[in-house]
């Protein structure tokens, strides 16, 4: 009897000692995950190299950026309605006016070399030419999806855009759009990245309509500049306001989050060699030796 009871203790204890080691076991697995989800949301430092700033003083306001893969140089989007093309160290090479439209954003279809501004007010993507930079289409950007109202009309208006090329998409790709907001609250206007189709094979028309076919609401404001990392399939999202450079996959998940070095940065590109150039408001175009990990 006397074995029986010691045997029951023993059990006991073992089983008291395997219950507790489950709970800490589920305790730290939970702080683990709650600490790596807050290290996903928390921005740190850019990796990268000063190169140096390789505006020669003739952009006013840069509001946007591309490279273009197949003239080897850098398209950049003025507040005033211009658009200029310099090489890489920043010669100048054209300037054009378009119309005095209010364009924020640059890009570029890499299979054509067209070249794809938006403009802020009308929410519109206007087609150029690389060669003459005249316009050749207009695209408007219907402003609601799934029955709600994205691009509101008299907004901030899209700020951002980047082509992601595509082969197997009947127009060869599709544009991304960010929609630029200062507030996080429902009732404003959103801060969203919206993947819009623009029927560039599929039309000829010298204006027609483009359709948002995703949306991905931000919990950051001030969406100033996007682009498309070829190397990873990814874009990239910067912010003027909070100083922000964010890795989006096309699922909109935020993937990293780091602290973009300058000022009033409004626009940023990639050449694909390992440099970034970063437009600033001040009329700055720095380049930087881009050392994130691949």
């Amino acid at each position: 009897m006397v074995n029986l009871m010691s045997y029951q203790r023993v059990l006991l204890v073992i089983l008291i000692i395997g219950i507790s080691g489950i709970l800490v076991y589920s305790l730290v697995r939970m702080e683990q995950t709650e600490t790596q989800q807050t290290a996903g949301s928390r921005p740190v430092d850019l990796p990268y190299n000063w190169i140096r700033n390789i505006a020669k003083g003739h952009i006013a306001e840069p509001s946007g950026i591309t490279y273009h893969p197949l003239r080897k140089s850098l398209f950049i989007a003025d507040d005033s309605g211009i658009v200029y093309e310099i090489n890489l160290n920043g010669k100048p090479i054209q300037t054009n006016g378009v119309n005095e439209l209010d364009i924020e954003g640059i890009t570029v279809d890499p299979t054509t070399g067209l070249l794809y501004v938006a403009v802020e007010d009308d929410e519109a993507i206007i087609e150029l030419d690389p060669e003459t930079l005249t316009i050749q289409r207009e695209f408007r950007i219907h402003r609601e999806f799934k029955g709600k109202l994205l691009l509101k009309k008299g907004g901030m208006g899209i700020e951002a855009v980047a082509f992601v090329p595509d082969i197997s998409h009947p127009e060869g790709g599709t544009f991304w759009v960010g929609n630029q907001s200062f507030s996080l609250k429902d009732k404003d206007e959103p801060s969203v990245v919206c993947e819009v189709v623009v029927p560039l094979r599929t039309a000829t028309a010298r204006k027609a309509e483009g359709t948002i076919i995703n949306a991905y609401k931000m919990d950051f404001i001030d969406i100033s500049g996007l682009t498309y990392d070829t190397r990873d399939d990814i874009l990239i999202l910067i912010s003027d306001t909070t100083n922000l450079f964010v890795e989006m996959n096309r699922q909109g998940e935020i993937l990293s989050r780091y602290l973009l070095p300058g000022d009033e940065q409004e626009g940023v590109a990639l050449d694909g060699l390992g440099y970034m150039f970063v437009a600033q408001e001040s009329g700055e175009i720095i380049k930087l030796g881009d050392r994130r990990l691949r």
